[in-house]
């Protein structure tokens, strides 16, 4: 009698969503193999279980709504072509969050996007190498992309080192990652991903603290944290200029965020000229238009390099205008609040990294552009916040203890029935 041995089990959907996202995470590594590799998984994640991925696209059909209207802007864009073709793969894009938050629980997308981020961070210590003026660039092409990199990553690390789920041993890897990303944080001498990171360690730690607190502490918890926050927000209103000055002035940083401020002046002007409508999705910044060339030459950048407004409202304003960038605005922060009313109900490490991941996305949506273009892990991971909240929220309402019925006479008159509770739609959710 032969004794079977053991098995090595591999999920196909943890396979093709890992190779996804190491495509778009480590583009700089993979070069022209990127957008084909996330392309060949993602397509392969929609196919390897058909009717689950049109019943995903189905229920949350509203989030292609973005997409479908980037393409529309083709009647009126100045360049029609780009704007079809650069709509088609945002919401190629967009389909994979959809059909990835139906197969994926939130605890095995946040150990891939741990792998994942590690894998940069290991090469990046490796293989890395010093830009100009000694900022560490890693495997990167910029200081900026590599300080984004190590900031989601420590996120992830501070996530899995407090999740009390995990095996010891990745636990333990997530608090040498934890330790790790500190110093390469420094190095690539981004103060703004410093300053953003800080809040959303908070939220990770706060979110966390509520599962010891009783029903009053946590109302507590929240009237304090809604006061702090109003008050930050009230004094960024009223001197966040000059305290933004003086922050980078003290580190030795260009009081106008190297140029921003002339940019952003440069496509408020264009979006008072369309505001409602736009120039047309990814009509600006496009070789051979005049604006865009003028751009390009006064930052000394190459014609047809990667550049924009940075800053995530006016940029996609210039392209989609008022009505375009209302539908990101609802993605964006629906998805943050959403997932703030979940992560209260249900704080654990998994919806405190999604909640930190949307809360760093809108902090630095003032000063970058990460959403929504075709193949963006931000992209991605923005859409899927909202829908992971949405999911646990609807499973909370269906958990809900359902009043007894009664039957008034008969032979089973004493017996009482409830509605079975519906299941969540992931273990881990």
């Amino acid at each position: 009698m032969m004794l079977a041995g053991p098995r090595l089990s591999i999920n196909l959907a943890t396979l093709l969503t890992f190779g996804a996202f190491a495509a778009l995470v480590l583009n700089a590594m993979l070069g022209p193999l990127a957008a084909l590799t996330f392309l060949a998984c993602a397509g392969l994640l929609m196919i390897s279980n058909v009717p689950l991925s049109v019943d995903s696209v189905r229920r949350y059909w509203f989030v292609l709504l973005l997409p479908v209207y980037c393409i529309f802007t083709a009647l009126w864009s100045l360049y029609p072509s780009n704007s079809i073709r650069y709509g088609v793969q945002l919401g190629f894009t967009l389909v994979f969050a959809i059909v990835m938050t139906g197969r994926l629980s939130t605890t095995t997308l946040m150990r891939l996007m741990f792998a994942v981020y590690g894998i940069g961070v290991l090469a990046s210590i490796g293989l890395g190498r010093t830009g100009t003026g000694g900022a560490w660039l890693g495997v990167f092409g910029s200081k900026n992309a590599f300080a984004a990199h190590i900031a989601v990553f420590m996120l992830i690390a501070v996530a899995i080192a407090a999740d009390r789920h995990s095996p010891a041993l990745l636990r333990l890897s997530g608090v040498a990652g934890t330790i790790v990303s500190g110093p390469l944080l420094v190095l690539a001498q981004s103060t703004g991903a410093i300053l953003m990171v800080a809040p959303c360690l908070a939220i990770i730690l706060l979110t966390l603290l509520i599962t010891r607190l009783t029903g009053m502490q946590k109302l507590l918890l929240v009237a304090l944290v809604s006061i702090a926050l109003a008050a930050i927000a009230l004094g960024v209103f009223v001197a966040g200029d000059a305290l933004m000055a003086e922050i980078l002035e003290g580190s030795g940083k260009d009081a106008t965020l190297t140029g921003r401020t002339d940019l952003w002046a440069t496509g408020l002007s264009y979006i008072a000229e369309r505001p409602l409508q736009g120039l047309g999705y990814r009509s600006f910044w496009v070789i051979g238009f005049a604006p865009a060339e003028e751009l390009w030459a006064m930052f000394d950048v190459p014609s047809g390099a990667g550049f924009n407004f940075h800053n995530t409202y006016i940029s996609n304003a210039v392209e989609i205008g008022l009505v375009g960038l209302g539908l990101q605005v609802a993605l964006i922060y629906g998805g943050a609040a959403l997932m703030a009313a979940y992560a209260f109900a249900r704080p654990n490490a998994p919806n405190a990294l999604l909640l930190s991941l949307q809360a760093l996305m809108i902090l630095r949506s003032f000063i970058e552009v990460e959403v929504f273009f075709e193949f963006s892990i931000r992209s991605i991971m923005g859409v899927a916040t909202l829908l992971y909240a949405i999911q646990g929220l609807l499973a909370l309402r269906h958990q809900r203890p359902v009043p007894v019925r009664h039957h008034p006479g008969g032979l089973l008159s004493h017996v009482g029935l409830s509605s079975r509770p519906r299941p969540y739609p992931h273990p881990h959710l």
